[in-house]
């Protein structure tokens, strides 16, 4: 088996984002309030950040050695940081419609901008390691199952897709029961692809300790760093959004998953070389003849 090695995001706003979910009720409020006040809060000493959130000093502190960091000085530190990237490349700019009311504006720039975050956030953060043992694991398994529920479903059956046009034995069943039947069945030649946001999904952690238990190849895809489903993990693969336990903005890690998964097809793809053309081909050709040709006038 492949030894799990979990790849914290490197920015303190992502790692915020990420182990949102583990923190104290107290850490959440001091997380939640710096990624509202990102430019602001790299001021701030820590008796101006306990002011502000209502926490003890000791809670700061503990919420800097949770994120990985040597001391509050480090927060502060990257937290300025992050926040001069953002300004420099861009992606602190409102995305906003140039006319409409006021609600559809601010709709638009919120979920467009969690999108890009996610990706921008997702892409600092994942491991190149790990994307290419998941790849080789894949090329060579006899079956790959993707396994997820709610959205984390849809991701699952877009991979199995995705890998099917390359000529891999892939598959999503759409039952949580299904999932964990045909886990019971697989073994070290497999790889189970399991997706979910928080890594606490009953049913993905059940479908993930049936595939252990066979001896097939757990590769993980998660928003959490540190989770039950992550701890099982042989491969770890984390997404980074802004999703917290109230999934203000759901999609948002979504589209960081889907992008996990079309980075992994191409370097499948890569991978397989002509086999991969030739298959893409004729999956394209099977459904060519359900498309309508021509523009419509």
């Amino acid at each position: 088996m492949v030894d799990a090695a979990p790849n914290p995001p490197t920015g303190v706003r992502a790692r915020l984002r990420a182990s949102h979910a583990d923190l104290t009720p107290a850490q959440q409020r001091v997380a939640t309030f710096l990624l509202a006040n990102l430019s602001a809060a790299s001021d701030f000493t820590i008796t101006d950040l306990a002011e502000a959130t209502g926490v003890s000093l000791g809670t700061i502190s503990g919420l800097c050695r949770r994120l990985g960091l040597k001391g509050y000085q480090d927060l502060r530190l990257g937290l300025a940081r992050d926040a001069v990237t953002l300004d420099a490349d861009g992606t602190a700019r409102d995305l906003r419609l140039r006319d409409g009311p006021s609600a559809v504006i601010d709709a638009v720039a919120r979920v467009f901008g969690s999108g890009r975050e996610a990706l921008e956030d997702t892409a600092w953060g994942l491991d190149p390691a790990g994307l290419d043992e998941t790849v080789a694991r894949i090329v060579a398994a006899r079956r790959v199952e993707c396994a997820g529920v709610g959205t984390a479903a849809l991701v699952a059956a877009e991979a199995a897709l995705k890998f099917r046009k390359l000529g891999i034995d892939a598959v999503a069943h759409a039952d949580a029961h299904h999932q964990a039947m045909s886990a019971a069945l697989l073994d070290r030649r497999d790889v189970v692809l399991a997706i979910s946001h928080s890594g606490r999904t009953t049913d993905t952690l059940r479908v993930a300790q049936l595939a252990k238990d066979a001896g097939a190849v757990l590769v993980v895809v998660t928003g959490q760093a540190r989770s039950p489903l992550s701890a099982a993990a042989d491969i770890l693969l984390v997404v980074s959004s802004s999703d917290t336990g109230f999934q203000v903005e759901p999609m948002a890690s979504t589209i960081a998953q889907l992008a996990v998964v079309q980075v992994l097809f191409l370097l499948v793809l890569g991978r397989l070389g002509a086999s991969a053309d030739e298959h893409l081909r004729r999956t394209q050709a099977a459904v060519e003849a359900r498309h309508i040709t021509g523009r419509v006038p």
